[in-house]
Order: structure tokens, then C-alpha cells, then sequence
């Protein structure tokens, strides 16, 4: 009898091992760790989403020379696209470039493209720097399109404030750009001369990022963010 109960309590003292405690301290850490990494790596990702949210338009384009530039040159205009800015040429349309003007106006940034076809001329202004998606600024009369009155509609997927009559005018605002149409080709072509410049603004070559977008990298940016 006595052995049974000396048996029981030596069961019933028995305590956790070194090993096993060690086993648990070190799957505990490792799980602090991987919900640490994982934190950081969201928050990371969002801290490089709003840097990059934040700097599109540096990030896209550069002003160049604060001087007014007139010219034709297809260096000059090759340039300019270097520098992250579209020129929109229409040459699927038939149209041949007569002049490319860059100046500031109203302190942002404009590059004018002056093109003509057999059926009119189109001068297109290119605005870059900080853009109002629900109430962009006409690049000709630097209003607000809330301030003439305009049409609003939409072509290809971008919005379009249009003012009809001859010559015609679009306001059309892109993501980091607005660009204004003046032309006295015939109103029927508007649709087909927005769409073009939609499609050479999509084409348009960004500047490279200088943003490390590894995983390594995304969670140090998030350790940063959430300790300093």
C-alpha cells in the first residue's frame, strides 16, 4: 500500500523538463517573431504605397529649365519624354507636329503641342504638378472647369469636361496629368483624338522607382514606421 502512494505522489510532483521548456520558449519566440515580421512587412507595405502615392508626380516627371522652350525638333521633343512628360504626337491620326511650346503658367509645369492634319489643327496642353481629378484647371484659360460651365462625360475610362462649338475644347484629367484639347477639326473626331492621347499617356515611360520593394526592405520600412 505504502508503495502505491509513494508512487502517486512522485507522479504527481513530477515537473516539465529542461528540454521541453526550452522547446516551448524557443516556439513561442518564433511565433512572437513571425507576427512581428508579418506586422511589419503590412505596415511596410503601406508606408511605400503612400510614399509613392505621395511623390507620383516627381516621380514621373521633371520640369526641366524654368525657361520657355519653342521648338520642333524631334530631340528636343524626345527629351521632353525623357523627362516624363507625354507630348502627344497623333501620328496614327495623320497628324504632323508644328510646334511644341514648355513654359510654367500659373506656377505648374505645361509642355503645348501644336499639331495639324488634312482635316484642322490641334493644340494640346499638357499641365503636371498638382491635379484636382474632380475640378481640374483648363490649361487655357487656367480656370477651373467648375468656373466655365462645362460638360462633364468620359472617353476611354477618363473623365472629360467638354465645351462644344468650333473650335471645340476637352479638359481631360489622367492621373497625374490634365490635358486640354483645342481643335477646329470637326466635333465628330473628338472622341477618336481623346482616345489617342489616352493611349500615348498610358504609353508614356515612367522615370524608374527609386523605391526597394524586396520583402527585406519592406519590413525594415515597417519596423521604421512603427518604432522610429
Amino acid at each position: 500500500m505504502s508503495t502505491r502512494v509513494t508512487e502517486h505522489r512522485a507522479r504527481r510532483t513530477r515537473r516539465p523538463g529542461r528540454r521541453t521548456i526550452g522547446l516551448v520558449s524557443a516556439f513561442t519566440a518564433c511565433l512572437c517573431v513571425a507576427a512581428l515580421t508579418t506586422t511589419a512587412w503590412s505596415v511596410g507595405r503601406q508606408t511605400q504605397y503612400e510614399h509613392r502615392a505621395g511623390a507620383q508626380a516627381e516621380a514621373t516627371w521633371n520640369p526641366g529649365p524654368r525657361a520657355m522652350m519653342d521648338t520642333a525638333s524631334k530631340a528636343d521633343i524626345h527629351a521632353l519624354h525623357a523627362q516624363g512628360w507625354t507630348v502627344p504626337v497623333l501620328a496614327a491620326e495623320g497628324h504632323r507636329v508644328v510646334d511644341v511650346r514648355q513654359a510654367v503658367s500659373a506656377g505648374q509645369p505645361t509642355v503645348t503641342v501644336t499639331l495639324r492634319n488634312d482635316h484642322g489643327t490641334v493644340e494640346i496642353v499638357e499641365q503636371r504638378g498638382q491635379v484636382n481629378p474632380d475640378n481640374p484647371v483648363d490649361g487655357v484659360s487656367q480656370l477651373p472647369v467648375s468656373a466655365e460651365g462645362m460638360h462633364e462625360s468620359a472617353v476611354s475610362g477618363s473623365r472629360l469636361w467638354v465645351e462644344r462649338g468650333e473650335p471645340w475644347r476637352a479638359v481631360m484629367v489622367r492621373p497625374d496629368a490634365v490635358y486640354t484639347v483645342t481643335s477646329d477639326t470637326p466635333p465628330a473626331t473628338m472622341a477618336q483624338t481623346v482616345s489617342a492621347i489616352v493611349a500615348e499617356d498610358r504609353g508614356r515611360v515612367s522615370l524608374p522607382s527609386e523605391t526597394d520593394d524586396s520583402f527585406g526592405a519592406t519590413v525594415q520600412d515597417g519596423l521604421r514606421a512603427m518604432f522610429g
